[in-house]
């Protein structure tokens, strides 16, 4: 069974290629890179966890707990390494380079989640930007963001 079927099937999708289907592959591979980059330091922290909900919840328009639903079935069945390869021949043959774009935001907003430096993280991240060939100039763009997002975040918890 090909890596792409076995996140369809896990989590609960249709081999279809309607529009919807192709929306629900979306959040499939993008949770599946979350989910990734989440436990590259061992484990999913409590933090990470809440980053990925409220991160798929933004995107995709989820319920929290289909949110919650689909990063806990992903963080059972996908693993940090095997995968990681066919995960990302997916995303390079799925998405447009501002959709992974999208995702980096979101990579790099997990992995800060916890607050915690960890090198397997920061090592994934870079194996990321270069295998999903993201140009340095979009993930300048990308922290731009993400610390743009972070003070927004400040000043409306000040």
């Amino acid at each position: 069974m090909a890596l792409i079927d076995m996140i369809r099937e896990t989590a609960g999708l249709s081999g279809s290629r309607s529009p919807l289907a192709d929306n629900l592959e979306a959040q499939a591979l993008f949770a599946s890179i979350l989910v990734i980059s989440a436990k590259s330091d061992g484990g999913i922290s409590p933090e990470e966890n809440l980053r990925m909900v409220q991160l798929l919840r933004g995107k995709f328009g989820l319920q929290p707990g289909e949110a919650l639903e689909l990063v806990t079935r992903l963080a059972d069945s996908v693993s940090d390494n095997a995968e990681t390869d066919s995960l990302i021949d997916a995303v390079n043959r799925e998405f447009s380079l501002s959709a992974k774009e999208e995702l980096m935001l979101m990579v790099v907003s997990v992995i800060a989640a916890d607050e915690e430096k960890d090198a397997q993280e920061m090592k994934l991240l870079m194996t990321l930007v270069e295998e999903l060939k993201i140009p340095g100039k979009v993930m300048e763009k990308v922290y731009a963001r993400y610390f743009e997002q972070q003070k927004k975040r400040g000043q409306a918890s000040a």
